[in-house]
């Protein structure tokens, strides 16, 4: 097995283009390794001071994988990686081009009782989170607030030290995790939910509604030793043949940190239309409100084409209209959110997969 995962991943990582997952080992006892990648480029004007074109490099690489226990249960483990991760949003690296973990797990597979991993693992939160997160150059506002507490922290997406829980019973997805955090993370402790259910409507389609929840405390080595954050959300995506509709509210909570409690007020409506196996259309609409924090107010309307080259890869455009307002931070400086909140802004890009 050795010397069959080295011969194979060395050219591999040299030679990848892309990021879904291919097989570079596979037993006969079900236990398989994976390499996934997946390769970017977006000509955009977002997130620019002076509204100017630039050419943005995405680029993603990780391994997969699962090893046989038995027929109840198998090890499972995930590390992947990313050139300019939005973890460097909160100051671990800022200035730092080098990969950056975005997920790094390992657990256990209990196949109909569930899985249990531990370490910096998708978020269970992603069952909501996923209702606005539609576009080619996503920037999921909700959440937004909790890496003021935990640094590790990608909104309620992915954050070191968890332990987490997740499983399907029938209709119900349900997922549960334990946030110990580590020395970058300080925290005192945290902990998360997500429910979501889906109901089979028949010729009416397919209703998934999800509600979530997050609560984290920092601990006496935090920066801000008296903060703690709060996040609640409830929301549903509506499937129709070609059509996926999706509505979400939720609230992002920091105590600790400002003069008085910093509440954002998210809403969000969602649209996906794939017209036929190459085209794909996308809407949304996004308001932000900011309470006693940053005073940031985000009101964006946004559009994509997307037409697929193959099934895994694609070009896109996409505009966003943005309405909104910059906030002003602790230090006076103006705070906004993937660029000016009152500029809009446009991409053109393409991403390749396998």
């Amino acid at each position: 097995m050795k010397k069959l995962l080295l011969s194979t991943l060395i050219p591999a990582l040299l030679l990848s283009t892309a990021a879904s997952a291919a097989d570079i080992y596979k037993a006969e006892d079900g236990s398989h390794v994976n390499l996934y990648s997946r390769l970017g480029y977006n000509i955009t004007n977002k997130g620019t001071n002076d509204q100017d074109t630039r050419g943005v490099f995405d680029g993603r690489i990780g391994l997969s994988g699962s090893q046989t226990i038995n027929e109840h249960a198998d090890v499972i483990g995930q590390a992947q990686y990313q050139v300019g991760a939005a973890e460097y949003a909160n100051s671990l690296d800022p200035k730092s081009s080098d990969l950056t973990a975005r997920y790094v797990w390992a657990g256990i597979d209990g196949h109909e009782y569930g899985k249990i991993k531990g370490g910096r693992v998708d978020s269970g939160l992603i069952m909501f989170t996923d209702i606005g997160d539609v576009f080619a150059t996503s920037d999921v506002s909700m959440a937004r607030q909790a890496g003021m507490v935990d640094k590790t922290a990608v909104q309620v997406f992915r954050q070191d030290g968890t332990l987490q829980y997740q499983n399907t019973i029938g209709n119900l997805d349900v997922s549960a995790g334990y946030i110990f955090g580590n020395d970058t993370s300080a925290l005192d402790y945290g902990y998360n939910a997500a429910l979501r259910y889906t109901i089979d409507m028949g010729a009416a389609g397919t209703l998934a509604p999800v509600v979530a929840y997050q609560k984290t405390e920092a601990d006496d080595s935090n920066d801000n030793p008296n903060a703690d954050y709060q996040f609640w959300g409830v929301g549903t995506r509506y499937y129709l043949n070609k059509l996926m509709l999706g509505a979400l509210y939720s609230q992002d909570e920091v105590d600790g940190i400002y003069a008085d409690k910093s509440t954002d007020k998210v809403m969000e409506f969602t649209a996906v239309y794939d017209l036929n196996d190459d085209w794909a259309f996308r809407a949304g609409y996004r308001n932000l409100q900011n309470d006693d924090g940053d005073g940031l107010e985000l009101n964006d309307t946004t559009f994509e084409v997307q037409y697929k080259l193959t099934a895994m890869s694609s070009i896109y455009t996409t505009y966003e209209i943005r309405d909104g307002d910059n906030g002003v931070d602790l230090a006076n400086k103006s705070t906004n959110f993937g660029g000016d909140a009152d500029e809009n802004f446009y991409s053109v890009g393409i991403r390749f997969e396998i």
